[in-house]
């Protein structure tokens, strides 16, 4: 008995001590560890204080810690960064640099009350962990304006690699005017129309971003071809004119109930043979995986909305039926996102 209790913390220690990793990964890219190693590799304990702005006892911790772990690797009195960390020296707003700062601003502490917000029902960790009166992150983000920096330049790293595979494997050219609900500072929209040159694209968003999208369309000179109108999509009716509705990562925030409103709104405004087009992370229909379904999932419930979750593609599937689209394809998108396309029957 012994012996399987043994055996079991050992591989249990790195679900137990997984908060440890991220602290040593966190602060090390707070401080600008990585580059300065990218930059001048073999540095000792005392340049690299230096650098740093610390205490030669904290560096000493810090850097115990990132060699431990893996993250750094140390030859003679020298220190130098690994596969695993050169990425994060340069490009600090791309992926995977840019996930660091909003991991740790906005999610590793509120994460916390998970088992809190699974009991109540509610997302406790946004309520207990970030300031703020909105019911959403969302909605405080706007009251958060560092938070607010970080969440914004994860998400664009996130929807620019996205954006590459939409443009690839989505298929517009049946097409003449999509709408782009949620649709953000117009990532998808610059990608889509560069791939499909006969495409009118209407961004639908919240005011503040509708009016940030609006600046970048005009600085990429799609204003020809590309708006950004403000919309509440859970309030207001969409535009009329467009025969395609985009959805990219923005019902799987929202329950079940609010995702067949929204569908039906789209289904009310397409004619005949509109095209739905929803985009999200990735959950297998035996609702067993990838891990990252599984990581965002409890992001919704704790933290960003308290209702949302990543669905199941045969879930949005059936919801197509019921707001009268039929289910034409799914496209997967890298191994974590998929599309799920429609047709307006």
């Amino acid at each position: 008995m012994q012996r399987a209790d043994a055996s079991a913390s050992t591989a249990l220690r790195p679900y137990i001590k997984a908060h440890y990793h991220f602290q040593f990964l966190s602060a090390a890219f707070r401080f600008g560890l990585f580059p300065v190693l990218e930059k001048d590799p073999g540095l000792t304990v005392k340049d690299i204080a230096v650098r740093l702005g610390l205490n030669e006892q904290p560096t000493r911790i810090l850097l115990l810690g990132c060699t431990a772990t893996g993250l750094l690797h140390k030859d003679g009195d020298g220190y130098h960064n690994t596969a695993l960390t050169r990425p994060l020296a340069e490009n600090l707003d791309q992926a995977p640099a840019a996930y660091i700062p909003w991991e740790s601003q906005g999610i590793y502490r509120a994460i916390g009350w998970f088992a809190e917000a699974l009991d109540q029902d509610s997302n406790v960790g946004l309520q207990r962990e970030i300031a703020g009166t909105a019911p959403t992150l969302y909605g405080r983000l706007a009251e958060n304006p560092e938070l607010e920096s970080a969440f914004h330049t994860m998400m664009g790293s996130v929807s620019q690699l996205v954006a590459e595979e939409i443009v690839e494997r989505i298929d517009l050219s049946g097409h003449r005017h999509l709408l782009d609900v949620g649709g953000g500072t117009a990532i998808n929209a610059a990608n889509l129309a560069g791939k499909w040159p006969h495409l009118r694209i209407t961004i639908g968003d919240l005011p503040s971003i509708a009016a940030l999208a609006e600046e970048k369309i005009a600085d990429m000179g799609l204003a020809d071809r590309v708006d950004a109108v403000s919309l509440d999509a859970f309030h207001d009716e969409f535009p009329s004119g467009p025969d395609a509705v985009l959805f990219a990562h923005f019902l799987e925030i929202w329950s079940a109930d609010r995702i067949r409103g929204l569908l039906a709104r789209a289904s009310r405004q397409l004619p005949p043979g509109g095209g739905l087009f929803v985009v999200t992370p990735y959950q297998n229909d035996e609702e067993t995986g990838p891990e990252r379904s599984a990581y965002l999932s409890a992001y919704f419930h704790t933290i960003a909305s308290g209702e949302g979750m990543v669905y199941t593609p045969k879930e949005y599937e059936q919801w197509f039926t019921e707001a009268g689209f039929e289910p034409t394809r799914r496209v997967l998108l890298g191994p974590d996102a998929v599309a799920i396309c429609g047709r307006k029957v």
